[in-house]
């Protein structure tokens, strides 16, 4: 299986990614019964934003470096953006109807 692969060769992602990428390769990963690793991608991703103190969810976020920026700055970074909704949205879909159905 292709995914497979890519599990082994390109993960875990590094350096900024935006949550708008990371809602695409955790629902593939749901998608394809990964159930496991899609579980863990979000804990890293987006746990990793609340472990440093998030409230809301960044636009782009290093969770190796929580001062990095694509913009060359932080105070260009939305702290509260759009994708926000991502991993309540991932687990509505994905996990609830798996242990409910």
């Amino acid at each position: 299986m292709r995914l497979d692969r890519t599990l082994t060769k390109r993960f875990p992602v590094h350096n900024v990614a935006t949550p708008y990428m990371y809602h695409h390769i955790v629902a593939a990963l749901f998608e394809t019964n990964h159930y496991d690793a899609a579980v863990r991608l979000m804990k890293d991703y987006w746990g990793k934003m609340v472990d440093y103190g998030a409230d809301t969810f960044w636009e782009a976020f290093d969770p190796n470096d929580p001062q990095a920026s694509p913009y060359g700055s932080l105070a260009i970074n939305s702290f509260c953006h759009a994708w926000s909704c991502t991993p309540v949205y991932l687990i509505r879909k994905y996990i609830t109807k798996t242990y409910h159905d």
